[in-house]
């Protein structure tokens, strides 16, 4: 089975940790999913940068973007169910979990 990268950024832009994650994606991003949160869905106004680490599935919690006043981007996946998505992700078998 192959590893998938579940990645779970809270940090914006600008940050150290925000700047690591995007790294760690270029380099393992062709099987990773990017969860947005917190202060992390500002991350989505740098949107051309997620394209280029080309993560399969970028999702970002409805709630966060609410709060933050931020719209996503065509291509991401705004659920209902944001925290189940990202459970269920983390507890499957061959996930390789970053948190940011």
């Amino acid at each position: 089975m192959d590893k998938r990268g579940i990645f779970l950024l809270t940090k914006p832009p600008q940050s150290d940790r925000a700047k690591l994650c995007i790294h760690l994606m270029e380099r393992l991003g062709k099987n990773a999913t990017l969860y947005l949160a917190g202060d992390g869905v500002f991350n989505l106004l740098e949107f051309d940068l997620l394209q280029a680490v080309q993560a399969k599935i970028i999702m970002a919690c409805k709630e966060d973007l609410e709060a933050r006043g931020v719209h996503a981007e065509e291509g991401v996946i705004v659920p209902e169910n944001f925290y189940e998505h990202l459970v269920k992700d983390l507890a499957s078998e061959g996930s390789q979990i970053y948190t940011f």
